[in-house]
Order: C-alpha cells, then sequence, then structure tokens
C-alpha cells in the first residue's frame, strides 16, 4: 500500500492522517469517534465533557477534507461563538503546524464566516455556517460531504435545524453527525436521533476519559494534555453533590444504558450538572435540577439567625423593590455578609412621592449602595434619590457583570443570592424565609448561548406568578437578591467556575 493508500482506503484512514499528517496522540474516545464516522452514514455523539469531543471534531474535518480529494465539510453549532473559540481556532493550528512540518496541505483559511476554500477545486471547502437561518444549510452537496451539527442540545438548535443539514446528505459517500451534551430532556429534538433506528450513536462519560481512566488504573499509558482528570471529577462532585466522590469504579455504576442505549442515571439526587456533564446522561426525575438556591440553603440561613446579636447594623447594601401596582408591594431589605432585615414591605403604597419617603426611611448611610429596580414606577423613585444616595439602576435584562456565567442582571443577581446564603442570615418563619422556600423550588438555571460562552439564565418572573408556581410577585426575593448583588458588585472570584467546569 503506497503513502497515499494509507489516507484514502480503510476505516481508520482518518485516524492514520491524524497520526501522521498531523503527529497527533489520539485517545481512544477520539479514534472511535473518527473510525465510526468511516463506517456509518448517520452518526450522533452525546458525551459528557473532557473527553475531547471537539477536538476530535477538529481533527476529523481536516481528516475528511484532505483524504477525500473531492470532499467538502459544512459544519453549524448551537453556540457558534464556541466552534469559532474551539473546532475553528484548533483547526487553524492543526493546519498550520502540519505545513511547518513539510506537508504541503492546499486551501486558504477564512474568517467571517470560518472557512477554508480550494481555488483549484471551487466546489470543495470547509464552511462555518450559523443556524440563524436554517435555510442556509440546505442544498450544499460535494461529491463527498460531511455534514456537522454539534451543540445539539442547545435550544437554538431544533428539528428544523437538523433536517435542513441532513439535507445536504444525498447518498452512502457523504456523513452526517451530530453531537452534543446529554439535553435536559427527552423533548430536546437530539433525543429522537438517539432513540431513533436511523443513526448509530456513541455515549461516553468523563469517566472515559483517558486521563481519568490512567489515574485510576483502569488503563495503561499517558495522560493527553486537555482532557479531564480525576482530580477534576473529585472537585466537581463535591462542588455540586456536597459530598466526596466514591470509589471510581461505584461512581461509574451511577449510570448506565437503557433499551434505546442512552446513558441514564442510576442513583437518585444527583445534581444535574454531575449528571448531564460529567456522567453523560439525560437526567430524570430523581435528579436535582440546577438552582441558584436550594430549600436546605434556607433552612440553613435561618438556622444562622439570631435577631438580637446587633442592632442597627451597618449594611453593606440595600436593595429595593417598587411597587407596580395591584397587589405589589414596596420592598426594602439591608444586608451585611451575616444578616437580612426587611426595612420597608408595605403593599401598594401609593405614588412615587411616597415610595420616596419609604425608602428615605429605611436607608441611613448615603454611601451605602442602593440598587433600585428600575422599571416602571422605580425608575422614577430612582431618578429622585440619585442626587442624594449612592444609587444604582437595576434591569433585570441588562448585560451581567459577568457574562460568561450569567445571561442578564437578573439570573446574575439570583446567583448572587445564592451565593450570600452560604454565610447569611434571615429571620425565622417571616415572609421573606416562606418566599424564599418557594422560589428554591420554582427557580431553575438553564442555559443560554451567548457570544462568549453557555450562560445560565433563570426561570422569568411571568412564569413564577403563574397560579401552579409562586402565584404573586416575588417582591421580597427581589430585593433581596437584589441587595445580594450590590453587595457582591465587581466580584469575579471564582467566576463561572461553579457551573462551567468542563
Amino acid at each position: 500500500m503506497n503513502n497515499l493508500q494509507l489516507f484514502v482506503e480503510g476505516e481508520q484512514r482518518y485516524v492514520r492522517f491524524a497520526e501522521t499528517v498531523l503527529n497527533l496522540n489520539l485517545a481512544d474516545t477520539q479514534t472511535r469517534i473518527l473510525g465510526d464516522v468511516t463506517q456509518h452514514k448517520n452518526t450522533v455523539i452525546m458525551s459528557g465533557n473532557g473527553v475531547g469531543k471537539s477536538y476530535a471534531v477538529a481533527v476529523l474535518n481536516l481528516a475528511f477534507l484532505y483524504c477525500n480529494p473531492h470532499g467538502s465539510v459544512m459544519m453549524t453549532s448551537g453556540s457558534y461563538a464556541q466552534m469559532s473559540d474551539t473546532v475553528w481556532s484548533e483547526m487553524k493550528s492543526l493546519l498550520k503546524d502540519a505545513r511547518e512540518r513539510g506537508f504541503p496541505l492546499p486551501g486558504t483559511m477564512k474568517e467571517s464566516p470560518p472557512r477554508i476554500e480550494f481555488d483549484d477545486h471551487p466546489s470543495k471547502a470547509f464552511r462555518a455556517i450559523s443556524t440563524t437561518n436554517p435555510g442556509s444549510l440546505e442544498g450544499r452537496h460535494s461529491e463527498k460531504m460531511l455534514v456537522i451539527v454539534d451543540e445539539a442540545d442547545k435550544p437554538e438548535v431544533g428539528k428544523k435545524v437538523i433536517e435542513s443539514a441532513r439535507s445536504s446528505v444525498t447518498d452512502d459517500n457523504d456523513r452526517f453527525l451530530v453531537i452534543g451534551n446529554p439535553p435536559r430532556s427527552e423533548a430536546n429534538s437530539m433525543y429522537d436521533l438517539l432513540a431513533g433506528d436511523n443513526y448509530h450513536s456513541i455515549n461516553f462519560s468523563s469517566f472515559d476519559s483517558n486521563n481519568v481512566r490512567v489515574e485510576a488504573g483502569l488503563d495503561d499509558g499517558a495522560k493527553i494534555p486537555g482532557l479531564v482528570g480525576l482530580e477534576q471529577l473529585h472537585e466537581d462532585y463535591a462542588l455540586w453533590n456536597n459530598d466526596d466522590l466514591p470509589d471510581v469504579e461505584e461512581a461509574m455504576s451511577h449510570v448506565e444504558a437503557d433499551e434505546d442505549g442512552i446513558l441514564r442515571p442510576t442513583k437518585d439526587g444527583l445534581d444535574e450538572r454531575w449528571v448531564r456533564r460529567r456522567l453523560g446522561a439525560i437526567p430524570d426525575d430523581g435528579t436535582e435540577s440546577v438552582r441558584p438556591f436550594y430549600a436546605n440553603d434556607v433552612a440553613s440561613a435561618e438556622g444562622r439567625w439570631n435577631g438580637d446579636d446587633v442592632v442597627a447594623p451597618d449594611y453593606g447594601a440595600f436593595g429595593v423593590d417598587i411597587a407596580r401596582g395591584g397587589d405589589d408591594r414596596t420592598v426594602v431589605i439591608g444586608i451585611t455578609d451575616k444578616r437580612a432585615d426587611v426595612l420597608v414591605d408595605v403593599e401598594a403604597p401609593g405614588d412615587h412621592r411616597v415610595n420616596k419617603q419609604l425608602v428615605e426611611d429605611a436607608v441611613n448611610d448615603t454611601r451605602v449602595p442602593v440598587i433600585i429596580d428600575a422599571v416602571g414606577e422605580g425608575s422614577g423613585v430612582a431618578d429622585e434619590l440619585d442626587t442624594k444616595y449612592n444609587v444604582t439602576r437595576f434591569k433585570g435584562g441588562s448585560n451581567a457583570r459577568e457574562p460568561s456565567k450569567y445571561y442578564n442582571q437578573r439570573s446574575e443577581a439570583l446567583g448572587k443570592l445564592g451565593e450570600w446564603l452560604d454565610e447569611g442570615a434571615i429571620e425565622r418563619g417571616s415572609d421573606l424565609a416562606s418566599e424564599l422556600r418557594a422560589a428554591s423550588r420554582h427557580i431553575e438555571f438553564t442555559e443560554k448561548s451567548t457570544r462568549s460562552a453557555q450562560a445560565w439564565t433563570a426561570t422569568s418572573k411571568s412564569e413564577l406568578k403563574k397560579s401552579d408556581k409562586m402565584g404573586r410577585s416575588p417582591d421580597l426575593l427581589d430585593a433581596l437578591s437584589l441587595a445580594a448583588w450590590g453587595m457582591n458588585a465587581g466580584s469575579e472570584e471564582n467566576a463561572g467556575y461553579g457551573f462551567f467546569s468542563y
């Protein structure tokens, strides 16, 4: 077999290209992805984080492009920015390194959108395409076509995007690959592919990572940079499940494949982040949703309350929620690192002059941050107090201070409240405690794609007001979250780590 045949024939030709031309030492998970795509027309990968699938996709794109003389690659993603920052950046680096080692791989790399074009073969290319307009994914054909839909579990990728992308696959020479983290539920369009008979499926958990298996003594060999290791799994398990990671083999038994070959958790009470990100499984009813805070956090805060300890404390911030009419309340809450006090709680007090006076009566220090929900009536009160007090106008839909972690300010404020509850105290049996307990059962964090990350967004206020949720506007919760946000303004400590440890 001559050198050219090494890369154009055989089930392992893409692996040989990676090892010989790109000079890579692939993990078993990555070798399997390259080999399985060679053999199967339609493949779907559901995986936990850290096993190297994004890097494998970058390698696969180049291998398909260069091992097939008339081959083209089209790729889209539920997180277009993340695709550009990870897969595309790795492709550029690998191609540059191969050329510098003497392999004359043709093609011109271009940006906006990311692509590789070939002057001598206009129909041959790598193209990255946004999911914004699914129609742009249709009608792209070549003699051999690889079409990839990455981050397929994200809301931006639905059935229409998948079907539009698949329309460019026309015969057995072509390949279609769908990749994603485990979806939150079976309602996700990716689930239909996993459960169907038309797709070859690959499931990985983070325990399939080369580095985890080497460190746990399950496999021989060397660790590979960039893959998750056992130390990170210990940290994540403790952070998300409030317990020590059990023996590795026991932890691996917490997930198993169902009759459709889809990974499911076998242990109840595990945090959703652990189930999806590490076990690589679809959560079930026994899985704990990701929330800004939990009922036990509220109970612990009540347990720390001793209202007689401090009289007129020096507050670090005030949170102000102004009534908008109806049964809304005007609430002012002052907090320190250790306690929260409800200073004002008045139902529908009247016009902004009355609200302004309520805030002035409660705020005893013009230097302390006063965070006002500046929507509707709150905007006018903020204007009138701005010249005298240290007012920050809060708008829940505005950009968060930590955009890599939170989608907007409201979600960020709820996250900061969760952090504050780790040490803070609230009055036992109070309306505030009751509202926080209700919120802990109904407010969830879900992921939303941004230009820079997958950020957390909280259950909307309109959803919370529904009768089967909290049943009313969560004014006490809102004021406390604003105060916690004001206390933590500018804090970047551990930004993103608690939720995004990939």
